[in-house]
């Protein structure tokens, strides 16, 4: 295959210090741009299973479960799908999905998300499924910033105030939180507005020293010496 084939976008947008970039956040094995693969209908061993046509793999999660690519179907601006075991709203299936609407959205939100669990202090919770109704009501209070779906749930939902930032893995039976911000005024207002959503009042919890002060004093708990 010659790079002629290679969509533009992916080519201008996914150069070798953007792959190692967008890869970090969950320490993704990096393909391309360092070698070219092509994952085809009639593989064995096919990463995009029930896909018609030819794809191109942009990288693969770290332990092999699923693997990110775009379609060679012609279009400069091709969708990203991800494609092995991946998440559906009726649980894990080995199968394909469209994971973004474009090469540009991809990137945006791997940026996205090695902001979000990167700044500190961060809480993080794995909550139970995740309710129409607080998902109302994230959407009633904070900025939505586009969805990928896919991996590592069926659905990631990301949300913005100001510099803090809220990620759910929505997935089947459970949904994982991150919540993060630059200072702890930033992070104590947002999880204050969120505190009676799902059951953060007993999920959530914290590695880092201000984060869990910060919830002790939600729940209420001496934090003298």
């Amino acid at each position: 295959m010659s790079l002629i084939d290679v969509p533009h976008d992916l080519l201008r947008l996914v150069t070798d210090d953007v792959a190692r970039e967008i890869a970090k956040p969950y320490t993704d094995q990096v393909i391309f741009p360092e070698r070219v693969l092509i994952d085809r209908p009639e593989s064995a061993d096919r990463r995009f299973p029930g896909w018609p046509g030819a794809v191109l793999v942009i990288a693969v999660e770290n332990q092999g479960v699923c693997a990110w690519g775009v379609p060679l179907d012609g279009a400069d601006s091709p969708v990203v799908l991800v494609g092995g075991e991946i998440w559906q709203r009726t649980g894990w299936v080995r199968g394909t999905t469209e994971y973004s609407p474009n090469v540009a959205g991809f990137v945006a939100a791997r940026r996205w998300d090695a902001s979000c669990l990167s700044q500190q202090p961060l809480v993080q919770a794995q909550a139970i499924e995740l309710e129409a109704a607080t998902l109302d009501a994230l959407r009633q209070r904070f900025t939505p910033i586009p969805t990928t779906r896919g991996w590592p749930g069926h659905t990631v939902h990301r949300f913005e105030h100001r510099d803090a930032k809220i990620m759910l893995w929505d997935a089947p039976g459970q949904c994982d939180w991150w919540i993060s911000a630059r200072d702890l005024g930033s992070l104590r207002e947002v999880v204050a507005a969120l505190w009676n959503q799902s059951d953060l009042p007993t999920s959530l919890w914290s590695t880092d020293r201000e984060g869990g002060v910060l919830l002790a004093q939600l729940r209420g708990i001496d934090q003298r010496p």
